[in-house]
């Protein structure tokens, strides 16, 4: 279960900063580009509020819970980066 919070933790952590970047650039940059910074936080707050509970009462889905946060970090990393590209 620590694994998991850690994992959380870290994929968090790794968003935010990204998130930051994105919008300080798209503050300086193109209205479409602070859409989809606008629409990125949306899914980040979706994120840490789906995958923080499960974080917390994780045990025997500690295995499916920790490849669905992937796959959603990942998800929302590749949408940061493409904006990051953008700017």
């Amino acid at each position: 279960m620590e694994d998991l919070k850690k994992l959380f933790e870290e994929k968090k952590a790794q968003l935010e900063q990204l998130r930051d970047e994105v919008a300080l650039k798209a503050h300086l940059g193109k209205a479409e580009v602070k859409e989809e910074a606008d629409r990125l936080e949306k899914e980040l707050d979706l994120f840490v509020a789906k995958y923080k509970p499960m974080v917390k009462e994780a045990g025997i889905t500690a295995e499916k819970t920790g490849a669905a946060l992937g796959v959603a970090a990942d998800e929302l990393k590749a949408g940061y980066e493409k904006i990051r590209k953008m700017l």
